[in-house]
């Protein structure tokens, strides 16, 4: 369900009121995953200015109770970004990944309905922000059919929100053709 071309609206959580498109792939796994997806988010456009990327992974652990994702970095995102030319890239070690973000950060996905809901526990996922304050991640994604949609929330120790939907709304990426 994950695999496909999305689109944000121009007001759900663009910059500039300016809509994103995320493409996510299928790549070859790197050794201890079962399974790699290549992620990246442009404003604008297919083409557009990168505005994130990352290699989405699946733990490999057979005695999982739900699905477990993390997120890697890269340490070099124009050769990432080259990455739908080749689905190897990874797998081959040519293409060096960073952790994202903290360990306590993956995501864990259950059925639900049809589609499947991943979360990430924001008592679990402490980051230091880019100003070096320490901060807590929480994150909800619903995949579906026709659509994907997504919550991210950033708090500081004493739980005050720093950003996202203050509500709790996902956002919805509806899929492309």
């Amino acid at each position: 369900l994950y695999v496909g071309t999305y689109r944000s609206q121009p007001d759900e959580g663009a910059r500039d009121a300016r809509p994103i498109v995320l493409r996510v792939i299928e790549v070859a796994p790197p050794a201890g995953h079962r399974r790699a997806l290549y992620s990246e988010m442009r404003h604008d456009g297919p083409d557009g200015e990168l505005y994130r990327q990352s290699l989405l992974v699946f733990d490999d652990d057979p005695g999982r109770t739900a699905n477990r994702m993390t997120a890697l970095g890269f340490a070099d995102r124009a050769l990432a970004a080259r990455r739908p030319e080749d689905p190897a890239l990874v797998a081959s070690g040519r293409l060096a990944t960073t952790p994202a973000l903290a360990s306590g950060c993956a995501m864990r996905f259950a059925r639900e309905g049809e589609g499947f809901l991943g979360r990430i526990d924001r008592d679990s996922c402490v980051i230091t922000g880019k100003r070096g304050d320490r901060r807590h991640l929480e994150a909800e994604t619903l995949l579906r059919t026709g659509a994907i949609e997504q919550l991210e929330r950033g708090y500081d120790p004493d739980g005050k929100l720093l950003f996202g939907n203050a509500g709790g709304v996902r956002y919805v990426w509806p899929r492309l053709p």
